[in-house]
C-alpha cells in the first residue's frame, strides 16, 4: 500500500494491512504491521523529515551515525553504503540495537538530503524474524519517494 506523508509530500510503500499510527510531530510518520500478541515486537516503518541544518549530505550523515550509539542500545552498524534515492545522492545502513525491554531488533533505513531537507525512512524489527522480512523492509525503503518539487 502506497503512505504518503501529506506535510511533506514524501511517500513509500507499505506492506497490505499495515496501519498508520499517529505520532503527534508533522515531521514523522509511523506505519505498524497488525499486533501478533503481547510480548511481539511490531515490525514498523518511522519516515523523518527533517532540517539538516544547514549541513551537507555527509556531515548530516556523519552526525547521524555519531548520535545513534548514544540514542540506541547496543547500536552496531553492520553496513553504510551510498545508493541512490529517487535520483539522488542518498544512502542505506544496516544496523542492531537492543530495545527497552532487552530485545534484540534490526533497522535499515534509506536516506537522502534535498534543499536542507533530510529524509530517512527506517524500517525495524526484531532479530529473530529479520530473516523471514528482509526483502520486504528493503523494498520498503527502497520505494522511499521524495517530494515531486525536488531537484533530480
Amino acid at each position: 500500500m502506497k503512505v504518503m506523508h501529506e506535510p511533506s509530500g514524501t511517500s513509500f510503500e507499505a506492506p497490505d494491512g499495515w496501519q498508520v499510527q499517529e505520532t503527534g510531530h508533522d515531521a514523522v510518520l509511523t506505519v505498524v504491521e497488525p499486533k501478533h500478541g503481547e510480548d511481539v515486537v511490531r515490525a514498523n516503518l518511522v519516515l523523518t523529515v527533517l532540517d539538516t541544518g544547514g549541513r551537507s549530505f555527509r556531515d548530516w550523515q556523519n552526525g547521524t551515525e555519531g548520535l545513534l550509539p548514544g540514542e540506541l542500545r547496543d547500536y552496531l552498524l553492520v553496513d553504510l553504503h551510498a545508493v541512490e534515492v529517487d535520483g539522488r545522492p542518498g544512502g542505506t545502513r544496516l544496523a542492531h540495537h537492543v530495545d527497552e525491554r532487552g530485545r534484540a531488533l534490526v533497522m535499515e533505513q534509506r536516506f537522502a538530503e534535498a534543499g536542507g531537507t533530510g529524509y530517512t525512512l527506517t524500517a525495524t524489527v526484531d532479530s529473530l524474524r529479520y530473516p523471514l522480512i528482509a526483502d520486504d523492509m528493503s523494498a520498503c525503503c527502497a520505494s522511499l519517494r521524495l517530494p515531486e518539487a525536488v531537484e533530480r
